[in-house]
Order: structure tokens, then sequence, then C-alpha cells
């Protein structure tokens, strides 16, 4: 059966889901399998101990979809193949290209650049979240004309070269969800086990593949999605609405009994404001909401001067710094601003994010010495290089 939980408040399905499972612990019901995504995988986990108890890990587990793959190949009794890093999959990609180089016409310019081989490898990481093989695009490029079609073909012999490479060596990591399908239909882990799952806006192609074979072979399979309907027309749900829909047709392709639920929202402050915040007009609020307050600022400084002067009337308050945080569009625009006014005001500000580090002093300087080396030293390359900081 098909448990489809739904509801606009993310936060009470998660709370629905980690009281089912917990339910099942205190009554001794094990192989409980929580799949969420690996970024939040930590989380729930905590959560999962939490609520259920010392107990949860004898009957429940968290995991991810490629922790999964390795769980069921360490039931299979199979050794795990290692796959390739980033580097790898450059080198092997790179290899694929040159062993090709007498029949590539369309990307024959530029088939050992660096940037053509990043953007073929984004574009192999799509195929396969998609399922497309390399006999699809070559069924496609018999279908079209011109240079599109010479392009599909030559993507196809690059598709079959890399996959062919990483046959005889370590395995591609975009496989894993694949090799994950073949190895739950040649075994019965999926009928011994009951599957929760949580945290997924969509599913790739691949993850669909994954979970048509657990609600077709596993007891119960409970998912949550966050959407008032499925197939929700609502801008803010329209995403997981639709996923909703194709989970539900996927059920019933398999014959498989499929129960809608719905979880009441968490009554909050900023309820009101939720219900019109992506799908229309604000001002049709009919009570005001106290809880949010709405300020402007002629510049970026000001911004960054009214939110160092409200952190320290929450502070003085009785708040502590670590419950406060500051949600910025553009980090790019207002870090170096928010520093310096945060530390005028002796705040203490962590930022979290990522910094590219192509952008760091070090890397480019070394870059840019290796493009002017196997660029011939031409006059471009060169004078970036000049402007270094290590020149």
């Amino acid at each position: 059966m098909l448990h489809l939980v739904i509801g606009m408040d993310w936060t009470a399905n998660r709370r629905e889901i980690i009281n089912r499972i917990s339910s099942d612990v205190r009554r001794g019901m094990g192989r409980r399998i929580l799949l969420v995504p690996e970024l939040i995988s930590h989380d729930m986990e905590r959560r999962l101990c939490e609520a259920a108890g010392d107990t949860a890990s004898r009957y429940a587990e968290v995991l991810s979809f490629s922790r999964l793959a390795s769980r069921v190949t360490e039931c299979m009794g199979n050794r795990a193949r290692q796959c390739l890093d980033n580097g790898g999959r450059m080198v092997a990609m790179a290899a694929a290209a040159r062993s090709l180089h007498s029949r590539l016409k369309a990307y024959a310019s530029v088939e050992t650049k660096p940037e053509f081989l990043t953007g073929l490898l984004d574009a192999v990481d799509e195929f396969k979240r998609c399922c497309i093989t390399a006999e699809d695009l070559k069924h496609a490029a018999s279908r079209t004309e011109g240079s599109f079609a010479q392009k599909l073909e030559e993507l196809s012999l690059l598709l079959d070269a890399y996959d062919g490479l990483c046959a005889q060596g370590k395995r591609d990591p975009r496989d894993m969800e694949t090799l994950l399908l073949e190895q739950l239909e040649d075994s019965d882990y999926g009928e011994k086990h009951i599957f929760y799952i949580d945290g997924f806006p969509d599913f790739t192609r691949q993850h669909l593949a994954i979970l048509e074979h657990l609600i077709r072979v596993s007891p119960n399979v409970t998912i949550s999605m966050n959407c008032d309907v499925p197939s929700s027309k609502r801008l803010a749900f329209e995403k997981t609405g639709d996923t909703a829909a194709q989970l539900i047709r996927c059920a019933q392709k398999a014959g498989v009994e499929v129960r809608i639920e719905t979880v009441k929202s968490n009554p909050s402050p900023l309820s009101p404001l939720r219900e019109f915040l992506f799908q229309g007009d604000i001002n049709t609020l009919t009570e005001p909401v106290n809880a949010l307050s709405v300020c402007r600022g002629e510049s970026v400084y000001q911004e960054c001067l009214g939110a160092a002067e409200k952190v320290m009337d929450l502070v003085r308050g009785g708040c502590r710094y670590r419950d406060i945080s500051i949600v910025c569009g553009d980090m790019g625009t207002y870090q170096n601003v928010l520093d310096l006014v945060f530390h005028r005001c002796e705040i203490p500000l962590y930022r979290s994010g990522t910094d590219d580090i192509l952008q760091k002093s070090i890397i480019s300087g070394i870059l840019s010495a290796l493009d002017a080396v196997l660029g011939g030293f031409d006059r471009k390359d060169v004078m970036r290089y000049l402007r270094s900081a290590l020149s």
C-alpha cells in the first residue's frame, strides 16, 4: 500500500513521519527504513533517536539513496565497487574523447578543452538522472537532421565510450542508483522492509524507478510531500504536487492501493501570511500579522546597520547570538558591509556558505601560469598571470 502524506507545513509532515516510525519502534516492529536526502540524514537520525528512544537503531534506520545502495549490496553479500571522484571522471571522459578523435566532427575542435569536458560530464549527469542511455541518444539523432543530429550522435558515442571505460575500472557514481534498482529486483530486500520517504520536493527518473519498485513489492510505503493537493496549481506547491500525482500514477499502474492523508499545519503567528506569500496578494490578509515587521533602507549599509541594531536589541532582551539568523538574497553584495558593520558594533558574526576556490589568489595564480604555458604564452594569459598575487 502507498500512504501519501501531504500538507502545506513541511515541519508538521516531518513530525508525522517521525511519530509513525516511533510508534512502530515502541511496538517492536523492525525493518523500518527512512529515506531522506543526504544533506539532512544526520539531522533526521538525531530527531528519530530523540522521538523513538535509545532502541531506535534496533528497529529503524535512516538512509539516503546512496547509502541504501551500499546497504543492499552488503545484504546481498556483494563487494561494493569503488567510484570515481571528480578528477577521475574528468580523466575518463578525456580518454573517451581521445579514443573517438577520428569519429568526432562537431566536437573535434574542443574535445580536449577542460571547459568542454566539464560541460560534457554535466550532460552525462543529467542523462543518467533521467535514465537516458547512449542508445536513446542515437535513436534521437536518427529522428533529427543537420548539425543537431550530428551532435546527438557524437554525444551517444562519447557516453558509450565513457561507460565502457567505467565498466573496466571504477564505477561512475551516477550509476549507483541504477545498480541499486538492479539489486533490489534481484533480491527480496524491498519485500522485507517498510519504507518511509521524507524531505524530497521531487525525484529524478532514477529515484522514481526505485520508488516504483518499492511501491510494487513493499508491504507499505509512506511518502511525505509538501503540497496542498496532488497536481496542485498553487505556485509554491506546483512541483511537489506534480510529483505526488506521479507517485499516485505509479501505484495505480502497479495495482497498488493508494491512501492520501492530509496533515494539518502547525499554528504559528506567521500562518496567515504563509497562505498568500507565494500565491496571491498579501494585501488580502484580513488581520495584521504582528509577528512580522517590514523595513526599508535606502542603501545596503543602512540595511546592515538596521540589522545590527535589531540584533543588539534582541541580545539586551535576553536573546543569544546563536539564536539569531540573518538571511541575505545576495551574499556577495552584503558580505563586506555586514562584516564591517557587525565588527564595529562588536557583534560576533559567523557566515555559513561556500567560496569559489577558483577565486582564491593562489589557485587563480597557478591556473593562470598553467594557461600561459599551455597556451603558447598568449599575451592575455601572460598578463593575467602578471596581475596575480604570485607573479
